[in-house]
This record gives C-alpha cells, structure tokens and sequence, in this order.
C-alpha cells in the first residue's frame, strides 16, 4: 500500500479545491467499523483497552463531529484527535481520506501514529459490543 501524500502547508490548502462530498458520511462510514465505539467517554473507552497494541475510535463527547483513536501504549493510554479543524482527517505527516483508511494504512504497514510526541501502535482492534 502506498504512503498517503503529505497534507499539505497552510497556504497550499487556501489554493486546493474541497474533494467532492462523499457519498456516505463519516459517522455512515464508521457506523460499519468493528473497532468503531460511537459516543464513549475517555474513562469509558480507557476500561475496554487491556494489552498494548488495544485500540478504538469513539466519537468525542464533548467536541462534536471529532473522532479519537484511543489506545494503550506502554501500559499507558493514548489519546488522539483524528480530524483537524478544518475538517481534514490526518496524522502528523499524512492526510487521509477516512477514519478507517487511516486506520487500515497504519495497521497494514505495522507503523505507529506519531502524534504531540506520543507514538502509538495499533495491533488489535477492540470491537464494539453488538
């Protein structure tokens, strides 16, 4: 699987064309995710992860329309905003075009998410209770 282009500079972005809306939703599209939790508070989400490498995407309780990977690393939970505010989903060195691309390149590739110093791996999906 190819690297994601590099998101691109500030001013770069004013000049670029928004990509055309998506057919399904973010919130559709995750709907569809085993590892995605909907609304889950951080102590709530903190409680399903019991081995490095767990990991979750929930819904932001307190910042609408935010989505956040949580997951434990080094014993230690991680939590990390996926969406930028302009609405853009990346990582620190990578735009992507979902949640679940995001996820799917990082898992793939066995390469963690650099994030405000912070790395984390993602192994083993913690999926949702039906």
């Amino acid at each position: 699987m190819l690297p994601p282009p590099p998101c691109p500079e500030p001013f770069e972005d004013a000049l670029r064309v928004p990509p055309p809306p998506q057919s399904m939703s973010m919130a559709e599209q995750l709907r569809g995710e085993s590892w995605f939790h909907g609304k889950l508070s951080r102590r709530e989400a903190e409680a399903l992860l019991q081995l490095n490498g767990d990991f979750l995407v929930r819904e932001s309780t307190t910042t609408p329309g935010q989505y956040v990977l949580t997951g434990l690393q080094n014993g230690q939970p991680k939590h990390l905003l996926l969406v930028d505010p302009e609405g853009v989903v990346r990582t620190k060195d990578h735009c992507f075009e979902s949640v679940s691309h995001l996820i799917s390149y990082h898992m793939d590739n066995h390469l963690p998410i650099i994030s405000a110093g912070s790395e984390l791996c993602l192994e083993q999906p913690v999926d949702r209770k039906v």
